[in-house]
């Protein structure tokens, strides 16, 4: 009697679990019909991956729908922009080492048209000393370039051509640029002819010193930058200009820079109204403040920007700065290290009124500075 109710009760606990397994399989099959019969009740199911079937021998490749999206709109950028990016080839006058006679030597860069009756923006070291320019449009035609402005410190200038109705690419504002932002880079590299690359923002900022001076508040890209870039778009994925692509580190990878476009506005600016590019001034020698500063001079350490020197009459110094002040902020922005200071200054323009914070014998103080320029 016990052998039989230990074999019906064995009996029953399969059942129960043959029962288990068979709803569980019926019931993933009606949910998964249930799911993609009817997606927008179930929002998640639209993030995942969907499979394509490509031929009948071949393995099937998965696509992610927000991947297409961004590949539609790099084209889209890439045809929108590529019009306005012009080849431009200088000639400038060398002496030859080997004869000491003066031979013609050409550069290749790239360039953006900005207005339609043939304002380009490109690179300074593109265009200078050159006796010679020739700019190429996307459409094949080819016309003789004038300088109309140049400034070696941003390492932009102005070129106008004799042409009108021509496409254009907009300048977008820089300073909303973010650090992983995807970007779009236009050029003519090695002479191949509107190469478009991708890549991300991977700092904004950057002060680069370029061995002849300092480059402030540049972007940094891994977009692929060569020879032959220079001078060319850096443009997010609106379709604006946010940077003019200037130089790369040699022997580096994944180490572009260009010029913001925030930069290039007002050297444009500049240059249209007066022929040259004219920067605030303040008439100042800096350095990072440190602890090592701070017990050399007896006083109390504060992060900002040490004044080493100030020009006696200059603006820093008519409005009150002094030798051993450091300076906190300006007009409410934090200035932590000395180039911190001088990028800041340089977002200003000539006869600007700018406040001024320092920390001087351990008290704040409020200056109030009327930039100069230079």
């Amino acid at each position: 009697m016990e052998e039989f109710e230990h074999h019906e009760r064995k009996g029953w606990i399969v059942y129960l679990v043959v029962g288990i397994i068979i709803g569980s399989i019926l019931g993933g099959i009606f949910g998964t019909f249930i799911v993609f019969k009817n997606p927008t009740i179930f929002p998640w199911i639209l993030s995942q991956t969907p499979q394509t079937q490509i031929g009948t021998n071949q393995t099937q490749v998965q696509v992610p729908t927000n991947l297409i999206d961004i590949q539609n709109q790099v084209e889209e950028v890439a045809n929108k922009v590529s019009p306005a990016v012009v080849r431009i080839v200088s000639t400038t006058q060398v002496i030859s080492p080997f004869f000491l006679q003066v031979i013609p030597q050409e550069g290749l860069g790239s360039g953006v048209i900005i207005r339609e009756d043939g304002l380009i923006l490109t690179n300074n070291h593109v265009i200078a000393d050159a006796t010679k320019i020739e700019v190429t449009l996307s459409n094949g035609k080819t016309y003789k370039g004038e300088v109309l402005g140049a400034d070696p410190i941003s390492d932009l200038a102005l070129v106008k051509i004799n042409a009108t109705n021509l496409p254009t690419a907009s300048l977008g504002d820089s300073s909303k640029v973010k650090v992983g932002e995807f970007v779009v880079a236009i050029g003519n590299p090695y002479g191949l002819d509107h190469t478009v690359t991708f890549g991300v923002i991977s700092a904004v900022e950057r002060n680069i010193d370029t061995g002849n001076n300092t480059m402030y508040g540049v972007i940094q890209t891994d977009a692929a930058i060569n020879p032959g870039n220079s001078g060319g778009p850096l443009v997010n994925l609106k379709g604006e200009v946010i940077g003019i692509n200037t130089m790369i580190y040699q022997n580096a990878q994944g180490l572009g820079f260009a010029v913001s476009s925030n930069t290039a506005k007002k050297v444009i600016d500049s240059i249209l109204k007066t022929g040259k590019v004219r920067w605030p001034y303040l008439g100042i020698q800096v350095t990072t403040m440190t602890q090592e500063i701070a017990n050399s001079y007896n006083i109390a350490y504060t992060e900002g920007a040490f004044v080493v020197d100030v020009v006696v009459g200059s603006p820093a110094y008519m409005g009150g700065i002094r030798k051993y002040d450091v300076i906190t902020a300006v007009n409410g922005k934090a200035i932590k290290t000395a180039d911190d200071l001088i990028s800041t200054i340089r977002n200003y323009s000539p006869n600007d009124r700018v406040t001024i914070t320092v920390s001087r014998n351990g008290k704040m103080m409020d200056l109030q500075v009327v930039l100069g320029s230079k």
